[in-house]
């Protein structure tokens, strides 16, 4: 368990034979922490649900793979591929390059591991996985983090048989039947108290910027620090590690209580410890924070592809429960602190915290978990 497995070491009955009745999954996920994070909660999900699957990942290699699935204790395997959106010839050039050798390391693992169903979580490289197990008769679930569907999804809806979707606005065209689910998020979202106002005005704000930080928000600190200052407001702000330095810096000059990392482990004691948020709008983020009932400001990534994130903020922004700041847009700084002022005023807090959000739930995963586990039951074992 949890090394990184290449094409050259796949070898043709090297895994048990004997497994039985195990079910066993494919999960296919890279790129980003918001395709990553909410696949190994789907597996964990797995898990609890059947302790005895054989649950085993494909990559595209991306470093983030290491923390998230092999430092987790996950089999990886690494296959051949390539992104093509927004890479135009260059990477439609690397994707046919790379396409005989990457089918041709799926073949080997399927006829090595013998899944039961493959399951894809967003990003290219879920695209050959789940073509090839539609066409060897394989089971497939693939799962929409964003209101539109994204590209790999787009094409995966004329081949996958299920696709669970994060928003009930979310339809894609194709085959695959479309499951409303919710987005999968961390189990422990369920112990943090969302209905807990403070009685004065918000104290403690989490400035949060995805797996790999923001440099927006990290540039921001010095328009707003003051403002922070001025309302004591004490800060946890999880950055870009080569932003640590001006953030410190430009928190200490204010006068501002702050913790700065480069990575948040326990993001449910994060979320229970603060009262407002700011906040790239991912998927994954935007589910989570209306999980915890948090307040936010949300500045969607600025090369965002479309319109995702800023389609995801607006549910929330629509219900009153967070504020839309683009990063695109002139005077940013000054926009975000204006939103700030807006968001740490007593009366607008209570009412953002107060109002009605859209439905979301913490277990999603499980939803997902038991959809998946139903393709394995419902095809004939081998």
């Amino acid at each position: 368990m949890g090394n990184t497995v290449s094409s050259t070491s796949f070898e043709i009955g090297t895994l048990e034979k004997d497994r039985g009745a195990q079910r066993r999954i494919i999960v296919a996920a890279s790129g980003t922490g918001g395709h990553l994070i909410p696949a190994t909660h789907i597996v964990e999900a797995l898990k609890k649900r059947d302790p005895t699957c054989v649950v085993e990942f494909i990559g595209a290699g991306r470093p983030l793979e290491e923390k998230l699935i092999v430092e987790k204790g996950y089999t990886r395997h690494v296959i051949a591929s390539a992104g093509v959106k927004r890479r135009k010839i260059i990477g439609i050039a690397q994707f046919l390059l790379r396409l005989p050798k990457g089918i041709s390391q799926i073949r080997a693992l399927y006829r090595s591991l013998g899944p039961d169903v493959v399951v894809g979580v967003g990003g290219y490289v879920s695209v050959l996985p789940v073509v090839v197990a539609r066409l060897q008769g394989i089971p497939t679930w693939i799962h929409e983090a964003e209101r539109q569907p994204g590209l790999a999804n787009r094409v995966l809806g004329y081949f996958a048989d299920t696709m669970s979707t994060a928003f009930a606005d979310t339809t894609v065209s194709g085959r695959a039947r479309v499951v409303h689910t919710g987005h999968p998020v961390r189990a422990e979202l369920s112990k943090v108290d969302s209905s807990s106002v403070r009685p004065d005005a918000p104290k403690r704000l989490l400035i949060v910027g995805g797996s790999q930080g923001a440099r927006g928000l990290d540039e921001a600190v010095p328009h707003i620090a003051t403002l922070l200052a001025e309302r004591q407001v004490e800060v946890v702000h999880q950055c870009r590690p080569d932003a640590m330095e001006l953030v410190v810096n430009s928190y200490r000059a204010a006068g501002v209580a702050a913790h700065v990392v480069s990575f948040i482990d326990d993001m449910a004691g994060a979320y229970e410890w603060s009262d407002v948020m700011i906040s790239r709008a991912g998927a994954s983020s935007v589910a989570e924070i209306a999980c915890v009932n948090r307040p936010t400001i949300f500045v969607p990534y600025p090369f965002q592809q479309g319109t995702h994130q800023t389609d995801n903020a607006r549910v929330l922004v629509d219900h009153n429960k967070g504020i839309l700041v683009e990063e695109t847009a002139p005077d940013f700084p000054g926009r975000l602190r204006d939103a700030l002022e807006r968001l740490l005023n007593p009366i607008v807090f209570k009412e953002m915290k107060g109002a009605a959000g859209p439905n979301r739930t913490a277990d999603a995963a499980t939803a997902i978990a038991e959809g998946i586990l139903g393709l394995v039951k419902a095809r004939p074992r081998s």
